[in-house]
């Protein structure tokens, strides 16, 4: 579970926005808690406790006639949470023009049996919003004992490009409290009718690896993709993509090609698709382009190397000009244990998050993409069952000081490697902090900070 929420996380605040809670309650959500840009989560007020997506469940929306919008037509629209545990249901609505995504309203809803309609900053519950209201919002009455949610839409009278709809669900326990309860986000594209979207690359680093943004690409890393067009649809990767243990190449009908074999798609939306690169044994200049249900994209080139390591990180820790190195604790996922939550770092690097400086003596766990080949032998694109040595020589450097370390590759996961590092005796402070892999360092300038 730790690795689970920690990846889920990381790899979803790195590529795309941090989805947010929906608050299921008499009454309805307030406005702006679906997710959308510029709304605030009822993680924020407290009104459910949990991880975002970490249930086995989703949420959805049916649009009737697809991710496509006839200007001045009504457009019938079904919401469904699905969560195997829950007994009473919620969610909200809203719309808005791509070009605008937080602050302007696209289209016009109008309720239906269980839903109602609520206007930016009016805490009155009302049938319809005033046509000059900044943003509306759909959202349940009560909580439901039933999962789907039906209203109308009235898309706006003229084309304004794609809409962008965010939607968030809430599959509540039952229980009367705010814990338990499970949160589900998800958001769309919609675009015009006849729009045909054909896919695009942008021709500055349109390919990018996660956590060092560099733009070289190995077997089995993680890597980004930028673009317009890319996909009609907003979504990561769930359990029923998978075909048993191997990774889907297709998600909402988006293929990815490097070198002309098929990468795995983790994740798409209309400027960003995040794929795991796959096998091969080339060198050198590769090609990438990217397919969907409009055609097929500007082909790209890239650098493809044999190792690309890069430390996991993200911009959330670059504090005071300098880039900090995202480890954590063994307890970080064990709820009795001291560490529970904590990151390595110097308290209060970050407002609101758990830090503690390391200690030298104790362990300290790392991650890390691009690593190489392991032992036993992993395919991309194939969850291994148990965890997989690494295959090549490695280090893991404080300034000069090599410390004691185990790596390998995480059961359960795609192209992820952990490393546990003993820290060495080395002076208390910032400090730098780098692996090298078969003589090939990550190129990042990272810090962590020692504590006494």
């Amino acid at each position: 579970m730790r690795l689970k929420r920690l990846v889920g996380v990381l790899f979803g605040t790195a590529l795309v926005a941090v989805p947010a809670f929906l608050l299921a309650r008499a009454g309805g959500a307030p406005p702006r808690r679906t997710g959308g840009p510029g709304d605030l989560t009822c993680a924020d007020v407290g009104c459910h406790t949990g991880t975002a997506n970490s249930g086995p469940g989703r949420v959805e929306i049916n649009f009737g006639s697809g991710q496509q919008y006839t200007p001045g037509e009504v457009h019938t629209w079904v919401v469904t949470i699905t969560d195997p545990d829950a007994r009473a249901w919620g969610f909200e609505v809203s719309s808005r023009p791509a070009s605008n995504d937080e602050s302007e309203q696209a289209g016009r809803f109008e309720p239906g049996q269980g839903a109602q309609v609520l206007c930016e900053n009016d805490t009155q519950r009302q049938t319809n919003c005033p046509s000059n209201a900044p943003l509306e919002f759909i959202t349940h009455t009560l909580p439901s004992d039933t999962n789907t949610f039906t209203f109308s839409w009235r898309a706006p009278d003229a084309n304004v490009g794609d809409i962008r709809v965010f939607v968030a669900g809430n599959a509540a326990n039952g229980n009367f409290t705010p814990e338990g309860d499970r949160i589900y986000t998800n958001s769309y594209t919609l675009t015009p009718a006849g729009a045909t979207g054909a896919p695009s690359l942008r021709e500055t680093n349109p390919v990018l690896q996660v956590w060092d943004g560099s733009a070289e690409i190995s077997s089995g890393t993680w890597l980004e993709l930028y673009g317009e067009d890319l996909s009609n649809a907003t979504r990561q990767w769930t359990g029923d993509d998978f075909d048993g243990d191997q990774a889907p190449t297709e998600l909402e009908g988006v293929r990815v090609e490097i070198n002309g074999k098929p990468a795995f798609v983790s994740y798409v939306s209309p400027t960003q698709v995040n794929v795991q690169a796959p096998d091969d044994d080339a060198t050198g200049p590769v090609t990438v382009e990217l397919t969907n249900e409009h055609g097929t994209s500007n082909v790209v080139s890239v650098d493809r190397v044999r190792i690309s390591p890069a430390l996991l990180t993200t911009p959330a820790f670059h504090v005071d000009d300098r880039q900090y190195l995202a480890a954590v604790y063994p307890g970080y996922g064990t709820s009795d244990d001291p560490d529970f939550g904590k990151f390595v770092g110097r308290a209060n690097l970050i407002e609101g998050a758990p830090f503690r400086p390391a200690r030298p003596g104790e362990t300290i766990i790392l991650y890390a993409v691009g690593c190489g080949p392991t032992e036993p032998e992993s395919e991309a694109g194939r969850v291994p069952a148990d965890i997989r040595s690494m295959a090549l020589p490695f280090e893991i450097r404080f300034g000069e000081t090599v410390a004691e370390a185990q790596g390998y590759l995480v059961a359960q996961t795609l192209g992820l490697y952990q490393f546990n590092v003993t820290v060495p005796n080395v002076p208390t402070g910032d400090i730098a902090i780098d692996l090298i892999v078969d003589g090939v360092a990550t190129g990042q300038t990272l810090f962590t900070t020692i504590g006494e």
